[in-house]
C-alpha cells in the first residue's frame, strides 16, 4: 500500500492501520493550519481504496483498529463512505473500532441516522478540531462553523453513540483575545460534553511574524508561555464536563496533564498554579513539537 504524504493521524491512533479515503482536506481554508496546504483535495476511487484493504488484510488478518485519513473523510458521499467501512467489517473479523477526522462543515452535512448507520458499522471515534468557542475568532480564522453549529454538530453525534475527541487550541486568540476565547472555549466544551478534550499550544515558527502582521492583523499578538499557560488555567476553570478524559500532553504544550474531568480538575488547576510561579516546570522550547 503506497501512502500520498503527508499523512497525518491522532497521536492515540499509533496502533491503528491507516487507509487514505481522501487525499488532503476538503475545507482547508483554515488559516492557521498548513498540514495539508500542498494537496490537491480528492477522494480516492473505490478501486483504490477495495485495493489497498484487500492487501492490509492479508498482510495484518488481527487487525483490531483502524483510522481513515486524511483531514476529513467524514465529509465523503455517504454511499462511498458506507461502502469503504462495510468492506473494512468484511475483511478484517478482528475488528473492534473504527476512527475518524471530522470537520464542523462535514459533520453539519450528516444526518443523525447517516452517522447511526456508520456507528453501527464500528465507526467509533470522531476526531474534531473545534480550536475555540468564540463566534468572532472562529470566523477571523475560517472555521467555517458558528459555535452553535459545532454544538449541534456534536450533539447529534453523541446522541447516535459515537465518542468525540475535541480540540481547543491555545494562543489563537492572541494576547487581547486570550481570556475570551478561553471562557467562550469553555461553554462550547460544556455544551458538547465530549468524552476526551484536548488542548494543543498554537506553533507557526518561522511564520509568526508574518501571522501576526498579514493573517491576522489589527494589531494581533501571539502570547507568551506564562500567558498561554494562564489562557489554559481560564480554560479549564470553566470546564464543567461529565466524564472527560482530559489532557495537555501534546508536544506543542508547555505544560503536560493528564486526568479526568470533573474529578482532577482541582489537582490540574493546582498544578497549574504551581507552574505559573515556577517556569522550571515548563517543557523547554527545543522540546516542543518534537
Amino acid at each position: 500500500m503506497h501512502f500520498d504524504m503527508p499523512l497525518y493521524r491522532p497521536p492515540s491512533e499509533a496502533h491503528a492501520l491507516i487507509f487514505q479515503v481522501t487525499l488532503g482536506c476538503s475545507w482547508n481554508n483554515c488559516v492557521f493550519c498548513g498540514m495539508y496546504k500542498g494537496k490537491r483535495y480528492r477522494v480516492r476511487p473505490w478501486e483504490e481504496i477495495e485495493k489497498d484493504i484487500i492487501e492490509m488484510a492479508w498482510r495484518y488478518p488481527q487487525t483490531q483498529r483502524v483510522f481513515l485519513a486524511d483531514g476529513d473523510a467524514l465529509g465523503v458521499d455517504m454511499q462511498h463512505l458506507l461502502r469503504v467501512i462495510t468492506f473494512l467489517n468484511e475483511r478484517f473479523e478482528h475488528l473492534k473500532r473504527i476512527s475518524i477526522y471530522a470537520g464542523p462543515t462535514n459533520l453539519m452535512a450528516k444526518t443523525e441516522e447517516e452517522l447511526k448507520r456508520l456507528h453501527e458499522k464500528k465507526l467509533d471515534i470522531l476526531y474534531l478540531g473545534i480550536e475555540t468557542g468564540n463566534d468572532a475568532l472562529l470566523k477571523r480564522i475560517k472555521k467555517g462553523a458558528t459555535s452553535e453549529e459545532i454544538i449541534a454538530g456534536c450533539r447529534k453525534a453523541i446522541n447516535v453513540g459515537l465518542r468525540l475527541s475535541t480540540i481547543i487550541l491555545l494562543g489563537l486568540g492572541g494576547v487581547e483575545g486570550s481570556l475570551i476565547h478561553a471562557k467562550d472555549s469553555a461553554q462550547v466544551i460544556n455544551a458538547i460534553d465530549p468524552q476526551f478534550l484536548a488542548c494543543l499550544t498554537l506553533m507557526l515558527g518561522p511564520f509568526a511574524e508574518s501571522y501576526e502582521q498579514k493573517i491576522m492583523g489589527g494589531g494581533f499578538k501571539l502570547p507568551d508561555k506564562m500567558l498561554t499557560l494562564q489562557e489554559l488555567r481560564w480554560f479549564v476553570e470553566g470546564l464543567a464536563l461529565t466524564n472527560c478524559r482530559f489532557g495537555t500532553e501534546h508536544a506543542s504544550n508547555y505544560l503536560p496533564i493528564g486526568g479526568v474531568l470533573p474529578q482532577d480538575k482541582e489537582q490540574i488547576l493546582a498544578l497549574i498554579d504551581r507552574a505559573l510561579k515556577d517556569e522550571r516546570m515548563l517543557r523547554p522550547e527545543w522540546a516542543r513539537g518534537l
